[in-house]
C-alpha cells in the first residue's frame, strides 16, 4: 500500500469525502488496507476527519509534491545538473538515505529525494528537525565535486544564499541569514541547512545537502518548537505552490553549485553577508565545552563565524549561535 500513499493523498486532499469502498475500488486494494493507511496517516500527523457512513476527508486542502511537475517547473541552467528527481511519502531521513547510497558505492550527483515525512529528520548538533507529514518542503540533493573550488567553510552558507534567494523571488520580505545554516524570515526561523560530506577535503568530494523549509505548520507544532519560528504560508500574502516552491529551491541550489563548478562565485561571500540579520548584535556562541558572549561581526573570507569579544576580533568555524543571552 504504501506506493499507493501518494495518490491517496491527492484523491483525500480535494476537500470533499470520500468512502473506504470507493478509494479501495480506485487503488485496487482492500477497505481494511485503507483504514491502515489512513490510521498511519494520522499517526504522522496529518489531519484526517473518519467519519462513518461519509468517508475520508484532510481536514485542510493541500498539495501533494508530486516529481513530474518539479522537474517540469525548474529553470534550465537546472535541467542541465539535475539527473533524477524523486517524491516519497515516508522516510527516515533523506540525508541518511543518500548516505547510505555512497556506502554501497553508487552515485547520488544530481540526484533529489523529496519527502512528505521524515521520522528520523536531522538539524545540526544532532538536533532533531520536527517537520509533521505535508507541513514543509523537505529533501536532500547530492552533488560531487571531483576538486573542492572553495574552503568547505563557505559551502554551508552558499547553500543558505540558495534558499535566501529563492524566498525572494517568492515575493518574500525581511529575509536574512544567520551563521551557518539557518534561514529567517521576519526575524523568525523558516528553514536551515544540513550538510554531509565524504571524500577528501580537497576532492574528489561527494556532497549531500540537506534542506528543510516550513511551509504550513499545524498551530500545535508552533507551540511545541522552543525557537520562535514562522512559515511560507503566514509569512507570504498569497498562496504559493509547494511543487513550484521546491522548483525554485532545487533551481538556486543547482545554479551555486553549478557556478562553484566553473569559478563563477566571485560574488557569492558580499551576497551573504548583505542577508547578515545579525552583524553587530550581541550573541552567544555555544561551543562543545564553553559558551562565549559577544558582538557578532560576520564572516571572513574562508566562512568562519567573527565575533568580538572584550575588544578581540576571534573567529571560529563551529558553534551555534544564539541570541538569547
Amino acid at each position: 500500500m504504501k506506493k499507493e500513499y501518494p495518490r491517496l493523498l491527492k484523491i483525500i486532499s480535494d476537500g470533499n469525502f470520500h468512502s473506504g469502498e470507493t478509494l479501495a475500488v480506485k487503488l485496487g486494494v482492500s477497505r481494511a488496507a485503507i483504514w491502515k493507511s489512513i490510521k498511519s496517516l494520522q499517526k504522522n500527523g496529518l489531519e484526517v476527519s473518519a467519519i462513518p457512513g461519509k468517508g475520508y476527508c484532510l481536514d485542510n486542502k493541500f498539495e501533494p509534491l508530486l516529481a513530474n511537475e518539479i522537474q517540469s517547473m525548474i529553470s534550465r541552467r537546472a535541467q542541465k545538473c539535475c539527473k533524477d528527481i524523486n517524491v516519497v511519502l515516508e522516510i527516515k531521513s533523506t540525508n541518511s538515505y543518500f548516505l547510505d547510497q555512497l556506502n554501497q558505492k553508487k552515485s547520488i550527483h544530481g540526484s533529489v529525494l523529496l519527502a512528505e515525512y521524515q521520522s528520523d529528520g536531522r538539524g545540526r548538533r544532532n538536533k532533531k528537525w520536527l517537520s509533521p507529514i505535508t507541513s514543509g518542503i523537505c529533501f536532500s540533493l547530492g552533488w560531487r565535486f571531483e576538486v573542492m573550488p572553495i574552503n568547505l567553510g563557505l559551502l554551508s552558507l552558499y547553500m543558505g544564499l540558495a534558499i535566501a534567494r529563492a524566498l525572494k523571488s517568492l515575493g518574500l520580505k525581511g529575509i536574512g541569514l544567520k551563521w551557518p545554516n539557518d534561514v529567517i524570515v521576519m526575524n523568525h526561523k523558516i528553514g536551515g541547512i544540513l550538510l554531509d560530506i565524504r571524500g577528501e577535503s580537497a576532492g574528489p568530494l561527494d556532497v549531500v545537502i540537506g534542506v528543510g523549509v516550513n511551509y504550513k505548520l499545524p498551530k500545535k507544532e508552533i507551540v511545541n518548537i522552543d525557537q520562535s519560528i514562522i512559515d511560507i504560508s503566514n509569512a507570504s500574502k498569497k498562496y504559493l505552490s509547494r511543487n513550484m516552491i521546491a522548483a525554485n529551491l532545487i533551481s538556486n541550489i543547482f545554479e551555486i553549485l553549478n557556478d562553484l563548478v566553473i569559478g563563477s562565485n566571485s560574488n557569492l561571500i558580499k551576497e551573504w553577508r548583505e542577508y547578515d540579520c545579525f552583524f553587530d548584535q550581541e550573541a552567544k556562541l555555544i561551543l562543545a565545552n564553553e559558551e562565549i558572549t559577544g558582538t557578532l561581526k560576520g564572516i571572513n573570507d574562508q566562512g568562519a563565524l567573527l565575533i568580538s569579544v572584550n575588544g578581540r576580533l576571534l573567529s571560529y568555524n563551529s558553534g551555534e549561535v544564539s541570541l538569547r543571552i
